[in-house]
């Protein structure tokens, strides 16, 4: 709600600056917590459950510490756009992986309150120090670590909250815990990887081959639609996982199938209408909130109308996967999404040079013949469960 005054206070060139650095950070952000942080919601006891998420924590840090060495060692090959903005990289990496291991920590104990309010005060945190920086002129600075404050206010509180005793863990328990579940580093973080690439390719490829306008802009449609996208589908995923989780594990399989179809429907039902108002009338809508410069991205959210709802619908359901332990399943999709996705992209921009709008238009219609894959890989595998249980 407070982009309005954002907008007023960062011009596009701010938005691309902020725009380019959460993509490099989210893609960097793949490999903390080696993943184990999704494992976090299946022990049966407790003491298992919280020696994953020490080892998550350990992981992080050591992960992060390593970007930061590699980032002064090879300064001169990151991207120039960033600057000295590419140490703060490493800093959002950890305190994501930290939100992470806590989110999953309180998934388990089935603290959804926790998890909403922690994404609430994440965007609050956001919000006031973006705006107190913009008053004070920190503009080129100030949405990159207003990201970052708001993600160190989000842990504080799940802290807080979880109130879980943080104790040294022998390495023999840790390495013990590390082995039983390797299957999340191991099919976890390359196809996660993957889809994270995959899904920062349009920023990556606007930054490299179009204008600073174009990607400022773009910047703003993204957060704009980001924000249901996290809203509903995180905590949506969330709900999900632990429901879907529980009833694989119990055999119900049958159950398993109707809670799928059920939460397809209710998460197209929340999508639709926004969808229906962005692609009708998103340039009118950003030009009345954002004022009349951002029409440009109310033009580019009105294509990118049914990407958003496709996303909406298919991404929370995901975690079927990781309930089903069926994680090579999805690791073959995200190759292929990857794959598909860059040599589209890269085409359009590099042999065809097509227009912002064309490169947008080719884009909608290849995430949703992608997503539609990914659905239906996310049925058929629910579908084999309840077969194989009938024979």
């Amino acid at each position: 709600m407070a982009t309005p005054i954002l907008t007023r206070l960062y011009d596009e060139s701010d938005f691309a600056t902020y725009t380019s650095f959460l993509a490099l950070a989210t893609i960097f952000a793949v490999g903390a917590g080696g993943k184990y942080h999704m494992a976090i919601v299946l022990p049966k006891t407790y003491t298992e459950a919280v020696r994953i998420f020490t080892l998550s924590l350990y992981l992080t840090g050591a992960y992060a510490l390593v970007l930061t060495i590699v980032f002064l060692l090879f300064y001169r090959f990151t991207p120039q756009s960033l600057g000295n903005l590419i140490y703060f990289v490493p800093i959002y990496v950890l305190f994501f992986g930290i939100w992470s291991a806590f989110t999953n920590l309180s998934v388990r104990e089935k603290a959804f309150k926790n998890n909403a309010y922690a994404k609430v005060i994440q965007s609050l945190g956001y919000i006031v120090s973006a705006i107190v920086m913009g008053f004070t002129s920190i503009s080129y600075y100030g949405l990159v670590l207003a990201k970052i404050l708001g993600t160190m206010s989000s842990c504080l509180f799940l802290f807080n909250k979880g109130k879980i005793k943080l104790r040294p863990v022998r390495i023999t328990k840790l390495g013990a815990v590390a082995t039983k579940y390797i299957d999340y580093p191991k099919y976890g973080i390359w196809p996660a990887f993957l889809n994270t690439a995959s899904a920062q390719a349009l920023i990556l490829i606007l930054t490299k081959y179009y204008t600073t306008a174009d990607l400022g802009y773009y910047g703003l449609t993204y957060i704009v639609l980001s924000a249901p996208l996290g809203l509903i589908g995180t905590s949506f995923k969330d709900v999900f996982y632990q429901k879907i989780a529980e009833l694989m594990s119990s055999n119900n399989f049958e159950n398993a199938l109707s809670f799928f179809k059920k939460s397809a429907l209710i998460l197209v039902l929340m999508g639709l209408p926004i969808c229906i108002l962005l692609y009708f009338w998103g340039e009118d809508i950003f030009a009345l909130i954002f004022g009349e410069k951002w029409s440009r991205s109310g033009e580019f959210a009105s294509i990118l109308a049914f990407s958003f709802l496709i996303k909406l619908v298919v991404s929370p359901l995901s975690s079927i996967f990781n309930a089903a332990n069926k994680l090579k399943i999805a690791s073959i999709w995200q190759t292929l999404y990857f794959v598909t996705t860059f040599i589209v992209l890269g085409c359009c921009a590099i042999i065809f040079k097509v227009g912002v709008l064309n490169l947008f238009y080719i884009y909608v219609i290849h995430e949703l013949v992608l997503y539609g894959i990914y659905f239906l890989l996310q049925y058929r595998t629910l579908k084999y469960f309840l077969v194989k249980a009938e024979i």
